[in-house]
């Protein structure tokens, strides 16, 4: 007799997963024709990678295996950034499943040594590449240099806190290194075939920390150079892992290793027209060699140049006027807080309370009598401090000298001022941004500005860099930057296709 639970139990298919099946794949299908992929593979097609090729030893008619070809490589870094991904090892893993990267290399395997090494070596041939595109985006009117904006962001970089060591233990470390080296160097000319490969790499892992410690004791002597004059006590230190990051301040009120990655970005469209990883901690002295650079790469200058209250001083100012830019930007005089005296003077008593006369050169103090000029001194970038003195016996006999003078003055005490002379750059610049239309031109610089740099940390994943060392980070924030610009583009050709579809 049939039991009715077992009449009505389901019917179910089983997996068997240790089945090995033959399948037969289409690569042109696994990915659409409209896939990014697609586009970045033509893109990169159509640009001259003679730079690349000149560095290739391997050559038809002799001996050797065959290189893997630049384009390639360039096209799956490009994509990889696309879809956040900046890690060599993950991205050898990804060209094992992912449509996109299967379909870029052919269902072939890459090495991660190989994309690791082609992404931080030959940087004149990424800078040609990057502007190789900048003068596509030109060619099509989305970079104009009409106006572009200067923003900095903090990216961490591929050191802990805990590596920064003074000079002593540096060198304490390097002599370590260096013994080291030595020893593997004497052991390398008695290793067996078999295990030759691995070595070298221990060898050239000694070697590479044994130059990185010296790059340390190098940056350190360099701090302390620079620091010598300082009042204070300053003890330089530096990382052994990666010499050249400094420990800055980040958004979140910490501090941690980072780099400062300047970005000069085109209003046009929001286009990178200019990348650099700086290690100066602050953007007062970014703005002249942003400017520079922007030269350097498109062969131009950018009529005007929008940058926050951190670029805006007196030496940016004139920077941008000596290069016939128009500067547009915030100064900082409206963040000060309200005037303290030392002196625990207050009211009319208050320097900043004294009338000045432009005509006769002197101030008023509230007894009526003049403070006239007697002393000039030069601060830099064109401003001069002017320094006013009262009459020798005046305040010895002023009856208000009790809520002007310290407590302790010495009868000979006199009421002194100074006067902050600014260049004429500097007070036209103060008189424009003062007018409605440069305050609009202003206000329009954050959702430009800061975009960029929002994009390359949550879209690209660079929120630490995976390189180490000033100019390996600068071109790992070039290939992000690169990516965003090719994405920036491929998003408007789509609009620009649905709009006249």
């Amino acid at each position: 007799m049939t039991n009715d639970a077992t009449l009505s139990s389901p019917r179910l298919a089983s997996i068997d997963r240790r089945q090995i099946l033959l399948r037969t794949v289409d690569v042109e299908k696994l990915i659409d024709d409209d896939h990014s992929a697609r586009s970045i593979w033509e893109l990169v097609g159509r640009l001259d990678l003679s730079r690349y090729h000149a560095q290739i030893e391997s050559v038809e008619g002799r001996a050797g295996r065959d290189h893997t070809d630049p384009q390639l490589l360039i096209s799956l870094w490009l994509y990889a950034y696309s879809r956040g991904i900046s890690s060599a090892r993950e991205l050898a893993r990804q060209c094992e499943f992912e449509p996109g990267f299967q379909w870029l290399c052919g269902l072939e395997a890459i090495s991660h040594r190989t994309l690791s090494g082609f992404r931080s070596e030959n940087k004149a041939g990424l800078d040609d590449l990057f502007v190789q595109v900048l003068g596509m985006l030109s060619a099509e009117g989305l970079i104009r240099l009409e106006r572009v904006t200067l923003e900095g962001t903090k990216i961490k970089a591929n050191a802990g806190g805990n590596t920064f060591r003074r000079k002593e233990k540096l060198e304490a470390h390097l002599a370590l290194a260096r013994e080291q080296v030595r020893i593997l160097n004497a052991e390398g000319e008695q290793e067996e075939s078999t295990a030759k490969r691995q070595a070298a790499a221990r060898r050239r892992a000694a070697r590479q920390r044994a130059s990185r410690l010296e790059a340390a004791v190098r940056e350190v002597e360099r701090l302390q150079q620079e620091k010598k004059h300082d009042r204070k006590e300053f003890v330089a230190r530096a990382s052994s892992t990666d010499p050249d990051a400094h420990v800055m301040r980040n958004g979140e009120g910490g501090t941690v290793p980072s780099y400062n990655v300047q970005l000069l970005t085109d209003t046009t469209h929001g286009m990178v027209v200019s990348v650099e990883a700086t290690t100066a901690a602050i953007d007062y002295r970014q703005l002249k060699p942003a400017l520079q650079r922007c030269v350097t790469t498109l062969g131009q200058k950018p009529k005007q140049i929008v940058a926050d209250g951190d670029y805006t001083n007196h030496a940016s100012v004139q920077a941008a006027a000596d290069c016939g830019v128009d500067f547009y930007g915030s100064w900082q005089d409206s963040w000060k807080p309200t005037e303290r005296d030392a002196c625990g003077r207050s009211g009319d008593f208050l320097a900043s309370a004294f009338p000045y006369d432009p005509k006769r050169d002197c101030f008023t103090c509230p007894a009526g009598k003049g403070l006239t000029r007697r002393t000039r001194l030069h601060r830099g970038n064109g401003v001069h401090t002017q320094l006013y003195h009262a009459g020798k016996t005046v305040c010895a006999q002023c009856p208000l000298r009790s809520h002007c003078a310290p407590p302790n003055a010495k009868p000979a005490w006199r009421r002194a001022i100074t006067r902050i002379e600014e260049p004429a750059t500097t007070t036209a610049f103060k008189t424009k941004m003062a007018t409605e239309e440069a305050q609009q031109i202003y206000a329009r610089r954050s959702q430009i500005a800061e975009f960029p740099h929002a994009w390359i940390k949550e879209r690209c994943g660079l929120r630490q860099f995976r390189c180490r060392g000033r100019l390996k980070v600068s071109m790992e924030a070039t290939w992000a930057c690169l990516s965003y610009n090719l994405a920036r583009w491929f998003s408007l050709r789509r609009k620009f296709e649905l709009a006249y579809a």
